[in-house]
């Protein structure tokens, strides 16, 4: 088959040998903030691997901003989380203390009352340990009082592995054209990070674009290919068959078209599997691997129930238009009615402003004023909706509506 199409057909086995011998080797957001969320003896494992590849690490600037961002949020999760499941526990013995005493009366009064002493005296052994428990994460390492500190224990250990290797990241105009691609590119359903639209707003749906372009960059002005580690399970960044699952062709393909190199996509177990063949002393990281497994899986779960969301009225999503087999074009529409079929009456919009769309109601939709062509009703199918755009208040809405009779 033509190497043309190796992002399509799969990387050969001297194209991996060269990838593992010599690629910049970068992670995403999601992966490193997986540190918050591990026990202290796993986090440690992780840290050892990154330290294997101290001198190949590099971090796109966007990954180290979202870091920063997304960190605070991350750390007050994995607190409260904690303390709940303490809770939880607890409940669950009063339950069960309970659960004996309204019993009471089936057993044999001797019996009811040795089961009674007994599982007190175990609620309060148990109380007494769970209390004891430290949490999985000091809140004062973290937070000087309510304000997070500029630097925890976890980010210092991450970024004294990564020094100076962080990216400069771009310039504003530089990004506002990124963003203006990411619109066209996510009409499309172009990966990466067209999913995001679904449950991101305003610039920071663009934030996987934002790395892509980082990494492509990097391998231009290097000459080097780029392993990249990312736990994002979304399609905008894998494909999937049945049980199979590869790095989105598109992304490959796009990347050497650009940049001359090769890229290859792993989640961290995939590349701790592959580093653990290929490297001598591969340091110990099974604990990292279990936990974030762990991870993953509930992300996965959330990421299905994600995908169960259905479309209602209110919603703008872009859609295909299909004139003939061959010739489409994708736009946006505010879907106003669900049908027993599946499908859906809609409104196109526009933010085009001239004499014309001056004369229909008006929405604000992604930031944006946009009119709503309310004499054009259109029958939207499930199979014509592709990513969602925004979503409008019922007021909107019944503005709308009213306004159908012009």
């Amino acid at each position: 088959m033509s190497s043309k199409f190796i992002a399509y057909s799969g990387y050969e086995y001297d194209v991996t040998g060269e990838l593992w011998s010599n690629a910049i080797i970068s992670l995403d957001t999601n992966t490193l903030l997986n540190t918050y969320k591990m026990t202290p003896d796993a986090r440690s494992q992780f840290l050892r691997v990154l330290q294997t590849f101290k001198n190949r690490l590099w971090m796109p600037y966007q990954v180290g901003k979202e870091f920063y961002f997304n960190r605070q949020f991350v750390i007050e999760t994995e607190l409260k989380s904690l303390q709940n499941s303490k809770q939880y526990f607890k409940n669950g013995l009063d339950a069960l203390v309970t659960g004996v005493e309204k019993s009471a009366i089936r057993f044999r009064s001797q019996l009811a009352a040795d089961l009674q002493n007994e599982l007190n005296e175990l609620k309060e052994k148990l109380s007494i340990m769970i209390d004891k428990c430290p949490d999985k994460m000091d809140r004062k390492e973290y937070f000087d009082g309510p304000l997070l500190k500029a630097e925890d224990p976890i980010s210092k250990g991450i970024f004294e592995i990564f020094g100076d290797n962080v990216g400069d990241g771009f310039h504003p105009v530089e990004l506002l054209k990124i963003y203006e691609e990411g619109n066209k590119r996510y009409a499309l359903s172009i990966p990466p990070g067209f999913k995001d639209a679904v449950n991101k707003e305003d610039y920071r749906k663009y934030g996987d674009l934002v790395i892509w372009k980082e990494l492509m960059e990097k391998a231009t002005e290097e000459s080097k290919p780029i392993i990249f580690i990312t736990d994002d399970v979304k399609p905008d960044w894998w494909v999937r068959y049945n049980e199979l699952k590869r790095p989105h062709p598109e992304l490959l393909n796009e990347f050497y078209r650009i940049s001359g190199q090769y890229v290859q996509i792993y989640t961290y177990n995939e590349f701790i599997d592959q580093a653990t063949k290929l490297i001598i002393d591969f340091p110990e990281s099974a604990k990292a691997v279990e936990e974030i497994n762990s991870i993953n899986e509930v992300e996965r779960e959330e990421q299905v129930q994600s995908e169960m969301f259905t479309p209602k009225p209110g919603d703008i999503y872009n859609i295909v238009d299909k004139f003939d087999n061959f010739d489409h074009r994708i736009r946006q529409a505010l879907l106003f009615d669900t049908l027993e079929n599946g499908s859906y009456y809609a409104f196109p919009i526009t933010t085009r402003r001239d004499l014309f769309t001056l004369k229909f109601p008006t929405i604000n939709c992604a930031g944006k004023l946009a009119a709503v062509l309310v004499d054009r009703k259109i029958l939207v199918r499930s199979e014509d909706l592709r990513a969602y755009y925004d979503r409008i208040d019922q007021q909107q809405l019944l503005k709308v509506l009213t306004n159908t009779k012009m």
